[in-house]
């Protein structure tokens, strides 16, 4: 928001100014815009388009020319804006005490309440789904304990679709786990199901799901 305002600012400058603008008083008003954008942001993606303004202002006097780096400028903005969009992780255990899940008849979707880190708010703890922000590679991984059934079936789905299970059918509270790296378009879903006839414990810490942008596109 503060960087709109700068260039908000930088507009009404080049607007007042005139078809041309007049060199050295008006270079040091912009240098010192500048200045105080560096020292509001603190952000070096913005310091070469800022200088770039204040050559153009000092020197040519072209109000196109100012106008340039104005966009390059906003262009920027979007950049710092979208940075601040994809920051994405999040990580829950199924629940916040000692309980057990299932077994169902059907494939049941796991709702891992008991949320630890949510970045960016993109995990719904009320449905048990992620939904992708942004366009990006993403990791998911997730671990199930049977409990006492010795039997603990998982999968993680994206859009409906298996991409990752865990099979766990051996002794009282075994453990299994397993990941994935996925290439998201924004609104993909992921979650994971128990599969039928299977169960599932956890008591806080011991079957989780986790996710991470890890950049996006």
């Amino acid at each position: 928001m503060e960087a709109v305002c700068v260039l908000l600012l930088l507009l009404s400058c080049c607007s007042l100014s005139g078809a041309q603008v007049e060199s050295s008083s008006e270079g040091n008003v912009t240098n010192e815009i500048s200045q105080r954008f560096d020292d509001k942001v603190g952000n070096n993606l913005m310091k070469e388009p800022m200088e770039s303004l204040g050559e153009v202002a000092g020197t040519t006097g072209s109000r196109s020319d100012i106008y340039t780096v104005l966009r390059e400028l906003s262009a920027k903005v979007e950049d710092l804006e979208k940075a601040e969009r994809t920051k994405v992780a999040f990580s829950a255990s199924l629940f916040p005490s000692s309980q057990h899940r299932g077994p169902f008849n059907i494939d049941t979707t796991l709702i891992f309440t008991n949320v630890i880190t949510n970045i960016g708010q993109a995990y719904n703890s009320g449905t048990g789904v992620f939904a992708a922000p942004v366009r990006g590679v993403y990791y998911f991984t997730f671990t199930c304990n049977s409990g006492t059934t010795g039997k603990v079936n998982a999968a993680l789905l994206k859009n409906g679709q298996k991409m990752a299970a865990v099979i766990e059918n051996g002794h009282v509270d075994s453990m299994g786990s397993n990941s994935v790296i996925l290439q998201l378009d924004e609104g993909d879903h992921v979650n994971i199901i128990l599969w039928s006839d299977n169960s599932i414990y956890d008591n806080g810490y011991r079957s989780t799901f986790t996710g991470v942008l890890l950049f996006p596109m």
